[in-house]
């Protein structure tokens, strides 16, 4: 019993110290589980207004002849689904364009966007190193907080709401249900936040293309996606990163198995800008225990690994971790009044 009061006294000054944090980390994760689905209601008008299936879509080349010579395409975000725009970025500009037709929907900054701010909020408060030190601390504390509230619970064991109960036993029920079914999903999304912080394998180099033959042609974006989904049965091609000036460099094409979960993908094959050969694949259904996690926390963090099923689990953990703050205070405050 007296290591419960220690645990409890712990529990309780270092959830008040911490709190307001906590806060501001699980506001700002909540909102970016769903940054895409946010991103298309804010700007409807960079994404097509009718649903394009994939056999409908017009090759990437069709856009990129849309565009004007002086804006040159370092990088290309193929669509994530039928509602999605295919997305060419140049220089500090981020193009939509129509996947049917490859007409051009909009144009906007590729820095500077909403979404960056809460990601900035989020990892480090936007106070650089030393946010990003405070976020960790934080981080380490929520864990901390979610393992010692699951040992205060079990003689307690409240699963549901008793009736008929004063307000403060009502913040007690909320605090220790909230606690009780997100406590797995939240260590889980702790770990990832902690490991992601420190945790950064080396990623994949280019092999470099061949030297070409007099007089040849670089292959086309198209012709280069479809080298690597052919290196990569199951996987479907997600970005490409264009060859700069360069006689030596290669297509750098993402991919995306069905398991990912993250529709940027997991996946790297480079390809030969000549000869459209795959020089080097790296898949990730392959790797070492390590190199899978580092590729899968991410989307272990967001709750993309299930799709919106579980994206929806992230948004609420961040809600039930906000329950837990407010009720938390309150019963801070009762106790202390």
């Amino acid at each position: 019993m007296k290591f419960r009061r220690i645990l409890l006294w712990l529990h309780r000054w270092v959830g008040v110290i911490a709190g307001l944090v906590i806060l501001f980390v699980a506001v700002t994760g909540g909102v970016l589980v769903f940054q895409h689905t946010q991103d298309r209601w804010l700007n409807p008008e960079l994404f097509p207004r009718e649903a394009t299936a994939v056999e409908k879509r017009a090759p990437v080349s069709a856009a990129l002849d849309e565009l004007h010579p002086e804006i040159p395409v370092q990088g290309i975000r193929l669509p994530r689904d039928e509602s999605d725009a295919l997305v060419l970025m140049g220089g500090n500009r981020m193009i939509h364009c129509d996947p049917r037709t490859g007409a051009v929907l909009g144009i906007r900054p590729r820095m500077g966007l909403w979404w960056q701010t809460f990601v900035k909020l989020h990892v480090n408060l936007m106070l650089g190193s030393t946010g990003g030190l405070i976020v960790e601390i934080a981080t380490w504390i929520t864990l901390g907080l979610a393992l010692t509230g699951l040992w205060l619970w079990w003689p307690l064991r409240i699963f549901g709401f008793r009736k008929g109960a004063s307000f403060r036993r009502f913040n007690l029920d909320l605090h220790s249900v909230a606690g009780l079914y997100s406590s797995l999903f939240l260590i889980v999304v702790c770990i990832t936040g902690l490991t992601m912080r420190h945790l950064h394998l080396e990623h994949p180099h280019s092999p470099g293309s061949h030297a070409p033959q007099t007089g040849a042609l670089r292959i086309s974006v198209d012709a280069a996606v479809q080298a690597a989904e052919k290196a990569l049965p199951g996987a479907k091609a997600a970005a490409v990163e264009i060859p700069p000036p360069n006689p030596h460099a290669t297509y750098r094409i993402q991919l995306a198995f069905p398991e990912d979960g993250s529709p940027a993908g997991r996946s790297v094959v480079f390809v030969d800008q000549w000869s459209g050969a795959a020089l080097a694949v790296h898949s990730a259904r392959e790797g070492s225990f390590m190199e899978r996690y580092d590729n899968l926390q991410l989307s272990l963090h967001i709750g993309a690994v299930g799709g919106t099923a579980t994206r929806w689990i992230a948004f609420f953990v961040c809600v039930a971790l906000l329950l837990q703050i407010f009720s938390g205070y309150v019963l801070w405050w009762k106790r202390a009044a």
